[in-house]
């Protein structure tokens, strides 16, 4: 590779998304979305990825879950590791910087009630 290739080349797995465009994406998650996304959160913190098979009550939820999952994955929030017969999600850079969001809107709900 030339020196201008290496400098020309981004690893597009470490791409943020700026303010604007992640405040319009998480105006697209539903309360559900929000809710899986959190549980992935709290998974990768004990650092697991969540198997969405192994959640409680997947399998009366199933489309939900798919959608959820498909969702956050599409938006850049979450991705798939295959590890043996499972596939766990994990927050991506861009997750870290919906949690960070996610958490800076919940102190402000506190402060207003």
């Amino acid at each position: 590779m030339s020196e201008l290739e290496a400098k020309s080349f981004r690893d597009l797995d470490e791409l943020e998304y700026d303010n604007d465009t992640l405040r319009f994406l998480r105006k697209k998650l539903d309360v559900f979305t929000i809710d899986v996304f959190r549980q992935v959160v709290k998974e990768n913190k004990i650092h697991r990825g969540l198997v969405k098979t192994r959640l409680d009550n997947f399998h009366s939820k199933r489309k939900k879950y798919d959608s959820a999952f498909l969702t956050l994955e599409a938006q850049g929030f979450v991705e798939k590791k295959e590890d043996g017969t499972a596939t766990p999600y994990f927050v991506t850079v861009r997750g870290k910087q919906l949690a960070q969001l996610l958490y800076e809107e919940k102190l402000r709900k506190e402060q207003h009630i």
